[in-house]
């Protein structure tokens, strides 16, 4: 039967999932991208940032794309039948139905609706939902009712992808506002088996979504593969601090974490909104041979940054050994990064005080910072190049003393073909009081050049050599030669530092979770 086209002013069957009417009014936007210049290469993996920085924004003001409420959009239907009665607005639409509206497409064996109710609801088996072409949406299902007028949907049984996880559950239900599953699971594409059990996942009895606000479950059950790690009675996880997208509802599980000076233990961490615009966070690691490494406090999200105060166990390395300073009490600001006016120029700034303890180096620790970088310039399709400058200031409660650190810098990166990657940065710090009292943040090398490459060997596999030299002396510093491996749900990095400084060298591996 020849199929017939109408196009209709009504969004009918587009799920919960069409975006919220107050997601178009703010004349913000935010960028994903750097917040600010780090070192980083193969070898010399970054430690997790802390719960202040993960939440800082790069913010660019001006006109933000305005999307047009969903029940405005014009939607086309495709059908190998389908009649419409204007007396009663009753539609039905049956054969192959294909109902598109601006990224979102829907397929179902039948549609049967009304204009006037503006609600509709699918029939005759199964129904397939998809957005962007199913890469940030797909889900199939049962059942689904949808109303255009408010932009309620009811749903059976339903699984499938939604950015940035896999969900499968029954009743799920959407109200304009708030987001419901019976019955549910949750897991994320890296842990996603399709022929077997997940890595990890989720499973409750009800989750509760609220969007930028926080995901509830209640009776939650945390798996990793079919083995139960524990079960609560409910399970908050703030979302407040969301910059992507993509935190993680798996934070909570501890995870077994490796290095070669800790060595092994296991880390976690949790986030519990407080009123309207805080919340209350608890990172933790615990390694057999370094103990128990807390970060525990209290954030608040302002229209600018955040600010919050707390107590921390944190790590830096310091010629070629981990070391661990006490935050007692930080009290800390750090600004959101803002675009100069509609310039590629960023500015941002951060400030602190508290207490710190390092053996018996301790004492009032209180700095400012200001840095300002931009946009990556494109040099040719696959280099890019960044430079950034600032001023930081620490003063020392412990001996009185005070650093004053103007610092700049570039970073460039390229692919050389589809195989090979290279990189060169370059760190100056200008340094009048050469190094803290505490060896956690002293600063090892005031100038250094880092280069090196990486080369794919497999779809899994990849090798990688950095080069770290002191352009003080000229001297190679350090070499480090690094094998990277996909293991699924993580990343493994079995690194040799080659120091050339002290000959210390030494073997380190880590396992980092993708999604946590």
């Amino acid at each position: 039967m020849r199929k017939q086209r109408i196009q209709w002013l009504v969004a009918a069957c587009l799920l919960c999932l069409a975006q919220p009417a107050w997601a178009a009014s703010e004349s913000i936007t935010y960028q994903d991208s750097l917040d600010s210049i780090s070192e980083f290469y193969a070898g010399e993996i970054q430690q997790p940032s802390t719960p202040e920085r993960s939440n800082i924004r790069v913010v660019r003001r001006g006109a933000s794309p305005i999307t047009a409420p969903t029940e405005k959009l014009p939607t086309r239907v495709d059908a190998d039948k389908m009649t419409y009665s204007g007396s009663t607005g009753d539609v039905n639409a049956f054969g192959n139905v294909v109902v598109t509206q601006g990224n979102r497409t829907l397929l179902a064996n039948r549609i049967t609706g009304n204009t006037k109710t503006t609600e509709y609801r699918t029939a005759d088996g199964p129904y397939r939902y998809l957005e962007d072409g199913g890469k940030t949406k797909d889900l199939t299902g049962d059942v689904m009712t949808y109303r255009t007028s408010d932009q309620h949907f009811d749903a059976g049984h339903t699984q499938g992808w939604s950015d940035p996880y896999y969900v499968k559950g029954q009743n799920l239900s959407y109200d304009g506002q708030t987001g419901s599953i019976e019955k549910g699971m949750i897991t994320s594409k890296h842990a996603m088996a399709f022929k077997h059990t997940p890595d990890y996942r989720i499973e409750g009895e009800d989750i509760k979504i609220y969007p930028g606000d926080k995901v509830v479950i209640q009776h939650p059950s945390f798996y990793i593969k079919n083995f139960k790690l524990f079960s609560l009675k409910s399970y908050t996880k703030s979302i407040r601090g969301d910059k992507q997208g993509k935190v993680s509802a798996f934070s909570i599980m501890p995870r077994p974490i490796y290095n070669s000076d800790d060595g092994f233990g296991l880390r976690g961490n949790a986030d519990i909104p407080m009123g309207k615009s805080g919340e209350a966070y608890f990172d933790y690691k615990w390694y057999f041979k370094s103990g128990f490494k807390p970060q525990i406090g209290y954030r608040h999200y302002l229209p600018w940054g955040t600010a919050s105060i707390g107590y921390s166990k944190v790590s830096n390395e310091y010629n070629d050994e981990t070391v661990w300073v006490e935050k007692i009490g930080e009290l800390r600001l750090d600004t959101h990064t803002y675009h100069i006016g509609k310039s590629p120029f960023t500015a941002r700034g951060e400030t602190s005080i508290g207490y710190w303890k390092e053996g018996s180096v301790k004492g009032v620790h209180k700095d400012y910072k200001v840095e300002v970088s931009h946009d990556p310039i494109t040099i040719w399709k696959d280099g890019t190049l960044r430079f950034f400058g600032g001023y930081q200031r620490d003063y020392y409660g412990y001996d009185k003393s005070i650093r004053s650190m103007p610092y700049w810098g570039a970073q460039f990166r390229t692919a050389v073909g589809p195989r090979v990657n290279a990189w060169v940065s370059y760190n100056q710090r200008n340094i009048n009081y050469n190094n803290s009292p505490y060896r956690f943040d002293s600063t090892e090398l005031p100038k250094e050049l880092i280069y090196g490459g990486s080369f794919k060997l497999t779809r899994l596999d990849d090798i990688s050599v950095s080069v770290k030299q002191n352009m003080m002396s000229g001297d190679v510093d350090s070499i480090y030669y690094t094998y990277h491996r996909d293991l699924h749900s993580f990343d493994m990095y079995l690194t040799y530092k080659d120091s050339h400084k002290n000959n210390n060298n030494q073997w380190k591996i880590k396992f980092i979770g993708k999604d946590f």
